[in-house]
């Protein structure tokens, strides 16, 4: 049997350690090669996500565009019916026993939106005359939802000729008037006399001016323009159909709710009903609710003065009735609390008389009114003065 010596083991115990160190740098290169195809994965991924993403996007356009164009409100068969039947009855007398061509008699309930055609005449009730009022008050909501929609058609035509116009004018009816003067002009010194003609302040001239010399705009096409024009008519059309509908719900106010006319005066009546979508909701809004309805929320436009309309905190349309205008400053806000407690008891009688067939009178709002009036004159008082007394002796 061959013996080992020392030097033999020491030779053999350096075999193996080579051994290992081999093994070990092939695990590490089989690492590093899988860390490197895990590094590379991500980027091949990615670059497919954006390519389908691409895809994606094309896609949506296209949807868009084959997407079919949305009905517009003046071109509705009932919208068209109901205001027949509107024009009909400003033209004619307000008595019950008037005969008129309900053709196109709107019977909606609260719940309903169809039309009913007779083809005979027939008697106007005191219910079809309150469900004409309602039902002209949600066309009425329906057109201020369309005329911001035509809005923001004409912005988006419109951007490509002057994109700064529709930050500096934010309201609707300057900014129509606005591109209809300036329409397909670069210069805007050479319009500048026109716009300041009741359309828009010194403030929005000059800054309008300062922006148009900059801007990024161009020329509109041809077929720009005839979009342009068209929209424009359509907004006119939406206005003089939304001040038809107005008149005539102002006028008819004072047989559905005499009430709240007494208090608010019908214009405003006939807004909060708008708003309420009828008087039986409108009954239903409790009194600190009252005060902030059609509250117009402050924005950045009308804190830097390029906003025509201006709001008041915690203050809607009451704030706009006669009976608070006429308070100095600082006692609006204790009348529009007042208005509105006896605006939601006025509503509630209004519509207990229409519900229960009484006649419909004016009393109670009177009555109320007298109240509101006699508190603000005592608010109004100057204080007494102290009553000097004898010191006890």
């Amino acid at each position: 049997m061959a013996t080992t010596t020392l030097a033999d083991s020491l030779l053999d115990d350096l075999d193996d350690l080579s051994d290992v160190d081999e093994q070990g740098n092939d695990d590490n290169h089989r690492e590093k090669n899988s860390h490197n195809a895990s590094m590379e994965s991500p980027l091949v991924d990615s670059s497919q996500a954006s390519q389908t993403l691409t895809q994606n996007h094309d896609l949506g356009t296209e949807d868009d565009e084959r997407k079919p164009k949305q009905r517009l409100l003046m071109d509705d068969g009932n919208f068209k019916s109901h205001m027949e039947v509107v024009r009909s009855l400003m033209m004619q007398s307000d008595s019950s026993d008037k005969q008129i061509p309900s053709t196109s008699l709107t019977n909606e309930s609260s719940s309903s939106t169809g039309t009913i055609i007779n083809g005979e005449n027939l008697k106007v009730t005191s219910e079809d005359r309150y469900n004409l009022i309602v039902n002209s008050n949600k066309y009425l909501q329906k057109l201020t939802t369309e005329y911001a929609n035509a809005h923001s058609k004409l912005c988006r035509i419109y951007h490509a000729k002057f994109p700064e116009l529709e930050e500096l004018v934010v309201d609707p009816r300057q900014y129509k008037s606005a591109v209809r003067v300036i329409w397909n002009e670069m210069d805007m010194t050479m319009v500048n006399d026109e716009l300041g003609n009741g359309i828009l302040s010194s403030n929005q001239i000059i800054t309008i001016s300062v922006a148009g010399s900059t801007t990024s705009g161009r020329p509109l096409s041809d077929e720009e323009l005839a979009k342009l024009d068209d929209t424009i008519i359509y907004m006119d059309g939406l206005t003089v159909t939304q001040t038809e509908l107005t008149q005539f719900v102002e006028e008819r106010m004072e047989n559905l709710a005499p009430n709240i006319c007494a208090i608010v005066g019908p214009t405003i009546a006939a807004r909060l009903l708008g708003l309420a979508g009828g008087l039986d909701e409108l009954s239903k809004i409790p009194a600190c609710n009252f005060q902030v309805l059609g509250q117009v929320k402050g924005n950045a436009s009308s804190r830097a003065g390029m906003s025509s309309s201006h709001s008041k905190p915690h203050s809607g349309i009451v704030g706009e009735c006669e009976l608070v205008l006429k308070c100095p400053g600082y006692m609006q806000k204790k009348a529009i609390k007042v208005v509105a407690s006896k605006l939601a008891l006025a509503a509630r009688c209004d519509f207990v008389n229409a519900e229960s067939g009484r006649a419909c009178t004016a009393d109670a709002g009177i009555k109320f009114r007298n109240i509101i009036e006699s508190k603000i004159a005592k608010w109004d008082e100057p204080d007494k003065a102290q009553v000097v007394k004898a010191l006890p002796k």
